[in-house]
């Protein structure tokens, strides 16, 4: 997973501190700078007798604690302007200017972040110990020569952040930078596929608990815990933070929708869709009155919408997840050949259809751009299904063969979200193979096929919401309840609920194989799940789905 993500974060990393104001050139107007009160409780003194520039560092804190690195930065610049002898202000610079969880600082960041830190570093005479603390623990993530071994600077950062830790153990701003500097040695990469921690995670979320235990309310530890706990088997841990974060920053949109990583995992699908309404609202005034440009409102805004998105579609609200797609793929469309990894929002309207089986209108989606290899491969499969859903047997065999002419056309290290593309489109190219195979009569063959998209998109890497949104144990359980292979459904069905819980579609499924065995108590307990995750939806299910061919 680590090289897709890399790929994608080393090439947006230009963007993010040469946008709004945050050029290392000095080419760009100087941006605006506002005390903003709705960013948490961030307080962390430092050496200064400036109250202004106290505030500003506490907001740049803050900000870094809610992934806008940029406006952090821009905070700290604005507190080193009050206060020019603010030593920890430049260590603020160097730290926000460094590699985080989603993105990878590029050379030119290096560069900017090792003279910000000499800033620090001339200064610390002036500090107190624990500031001097800072700055040297600081000291080892950066080198003069940015060709320098970035793992072997950033092992060396945690471990100075872990003596700083033991030598301040009341300082809760140490512990949870701590725990990012763990985090950041493998983002994205804290459990394995089958549950299994990775090596410092159990750290990560012992010492983010800790922060938690003394102060429920810091914005830093709530957030970092939800990233170190989502991709685990047990996401429900991470509900006490998730509730918290929602109300604590409500001026810092990333932190209002992150509870929805969360909600996602949980089921809890109209919760999600409520954090990130509010997330939308809050980052739409933030970017009108900052002027932002670059990654903040291009990646972080338009992930809220592709989570909103994902969350009316698991809720089973077709006109909210359409809606929320068209508007993700009209922010993202005139900004993909200057950022080719936006890309990955746009496939997200045509899973909305596929989810929904609105064949008519897939058949009326206009082909992609050519040059979104991916979102074509989206497209081909999507009227494939279509096609063959409506009866055009050898139409969807021939978009099968595009299909796979479209995939060999995308190199082999491109990725799609947090995983690799041609990963994601092994899931598409059985799961067409196999309801064509199906549509022709040969169950075995389109059983197995879909069974190895199973398998295929068991693969596919963590995400929110998934890099494939398209869960195939609906259609591989549609499939064994048209073969009357109703306990093997059942088991199909319950494996998708555990993947993902209050999944509606599954929950139908299950309650009509458990009611084909007979199992008429287990039936009716699994309807009203089905009932209580269905209630916000607003189209509906039908036996038919199950036994013949009907949309839904």
């Amino acid at each position: 997973m680590k090289v897709f993500i890399t790929i994608v974060i080393l090439a947006i990393s230009s963007f993010v501190y040469s946008q709004h104001g945050h050029g290392s050139n000095g080419n760009h107007e100087k941006p605006a700078v506002w005390l903003d009160n709705g960013l948490g409780n961030i307080d962390h003194p430092v050496s200064t007798k400036n109250a202004e520039a106290q505030k500003y560092f506490n907001q740049g804190l803050a900000y870094l604690y809610a992934f806008n690195h940029a406006e952090g930065i821009n905070s700290f610049k604005h507190a080193a302007e009050l206060d020019p002898e603010l030593a920890m202000a430049y260590w603020g610079i160097s730290l926000g200017l460094g590699s985080n969880y989603n993105v990878t600082a590029d050379a030119s960041q290096l560069t900017e972040a090792y003279a910000n830190l000499q800033k620090a570093i001339a200064l610390a005479p002036k500090v107190t110990p624990a500031e001097r603390a800072y700055i040297d623990a600081l000291s080892k993530r950066y080198a003069r020569d940015t060709s320098t071994d970035r793992q072997k600077l950033a092992v060396e950062y945690k471990t100075a952040m872990s003596e700083l830790v033991r030598q301040y153990p009341d300082d809760l701003d140490a512990a949870t930078l701590y725990a990012e500097s763990m985090m950041n040695l493998r983002p994205w990469q804290l459990w394995s596929l089958d549950g299994k921690p990775a090596e410092g995670t159990l750290d990560i979320l012992a010492v983010l608990e800790g922060v938690l235990k003394r102060n429920p309310n810091h914005t830093g530890a709530n957030h970092y815990y939800i990233h170190a706990i989502e991709a685990s088997p047990y996401p429900e841990r991470g509900l006490a933070a998730a509730n918290r974060l929602l109300g604590l920053a409500p001026n810092a949109g990333h932190l209002v929708h992150m509870p929805s990583h969360i909600y996602l995992r949980t089921g809890d699908h109209n919760d999600a869709k409520n954090s990130n309404e509010l997330a939308i609202v809050a980052d739409r005034k933030y970017i009108q009155r900052s002027g932002a440009t670059g990654v903040y409102p291009l990646m972080y805004f338009n992930h809220n919408i592709h989570m909103l998105a994902a969350s009316h579609a698991n809720a089973g609200n077709y006109a909210g997840a359409a809606r929320a797609a068209s508007e993700l793929a009209l922010n993202v469309r005139p900004n993909v050949k200057m950022m080719p990894m936006l890309e990955m929002f746009m496939p997200y309207h045509l899973e909305v259809l596929v989810r929904f089986h609105k064949w008519d209108e897939v058949l009326k989606f206009p082909q992609p751009d050519a040059d979104m290899k991916i979102t074509n491969a989206f497209w081909r499969l999507a009227r494939g299904l279509a096609l063959k859903e409506t009866g055009k047997i050898g139409d969807a065999e021939a978009e099968l063969a595009l299909l796979r002419g479209t995939i060999k056309s995308i190199p082999a290290d491109a990725g799609l979200g947090n995983s690799s593309a041609h990963g994601v489109l092994k899931v598409a190219d059985d799961l067409l193979s196999g309801e064509i195979a199906l549509a022709r009569g040969d169950k075995k063959a389109g059983i197995d096929a879909l069974k190895r998209a199973v398998a295929a998109e068991d693969l596919v890497n963590y995400n929110e919401p998934p890099d494939w949104d398209i869960p195939v144990r609906e259609w591989l359980g549609r499939a064994l309840m048209r073969n009357a292979q109703y306990a093997e459904a059942e088991s199909v069905f319950r494996s998708e609920i555990a993947k993902h819980p209050r999944n509606g579609r599954a929950l139908f499924g299950l309650a009509e194989s458990l009611a084909k065995q007979g199992k008429n108590t287990s039936a009716e307990l699994v309807r009203k799940e089905f009932e209580a995750a269905w209630k916000d939806s607003d189209q509906k299910l039908s036996v038919e789905v199950f036994s013949g061919k009907s949309p839904r």
